[in-house]
């Protein structure tokens, strides 16, 4: 398991520097929340171990990009160059060892943490363990995407559009000759089969389509972008 991204970092490097922290904080606020130096010494065990993997993460990238390099010169310099040495392999040794299910019990630690009497949001800023609120994006700002595809039936096209969590869209059409966006379908789904009435009976006709959001029938957001396409009869 991986425990809740809303407020552990989902990179190694960001979690190898949250362990860090957790486990300073931890040691010295855990006789406060109720642990004992058990707690605190699972804490540290793990914590060093993710110390261990950061680095060694590091180290391995650093060794494979010089065996890169090494190879690099020894199949593609000229005869007669200078030899590379071969880089040393990392000695690696685990500082201590420690069970399985590390993150598993990061995550029912945090749990009982929030548990304790004397927990307080301070002191979840402090071991990093408050959840992260997003922030909700300005409804004016949203804006769809539309893809429209061209049908077999007669002036008839697909619209797809990207509905961002809003209730529904409308789909509107430019005709080439003119300024003026009209409405030309209505839906809550994709794709949304719209009907154009041709400008020419029996003539194909290319169009400029775009979307727009909806939300309690009023609209939301900006346009998308406009796409072309052209129905045929």
């Amino acid at each position: 398991m991986i425990p809740n991204p809303t407020w552990f970092p989902t990179n190694m490097a960001a979690r190898v520097l949250w362990y860090a922290n957790f486990n300073k904080q931890f040691a010295l606020l855990a006789t406060d929340l109720g642990f004992d130096a058990a707690d605190v010494t699972s804490v540290i065990n793990d914590n060093a171990v993710m110390q261990f993997l950061g680095n060694t993460s590091v180290e391995m990238e650093a060794f494979n990009e010089a065996v890169r390099q090494y190879r690099i010169i020894i199949t593609e310099h000229k005869v007669g160059d200078p030899m590379p040495d071969f880089p040393a392999v990392p000695v690696l040794t685990l500082p201590v060892e420690i069970p399985t299910g590390m993150f598993e019990r990061l995550s029912d630690l945090v749990d009982r943490i929030r548990l304790a009497d004397n927990f307080t949001t301070e002191v979840g800023a402090m071991l990093g363990i408050n959840p992260a609120q997003p922030t909700p994006p300005d409804p004016n700002t949203l804006k769809p995407t539309i893809k429209a595809t061209p049908l077999f039936e007669s002036y008839k096209f697909d619209a797809f559009v990207m509905r961002m969590k809003m209730d529904g869209f409308k789909v509107q059409i430019r005709r080439m000759d003119s300024e003026t966006w009209s409405d030309a379908g209505f839906g809550t789904s994709s794709p949304l089969k719209v009907t154009i009435q041709p400008t020419t009976p029996g003539q194909p006709e290319r169009l400029q389509v775009r979307a727009l959001l909806t939300k309690k029938n009023e609209v939301i957001g900006q346009p998308s972008d406009p796409v072309y396409v052209t129905v045929n009869p």
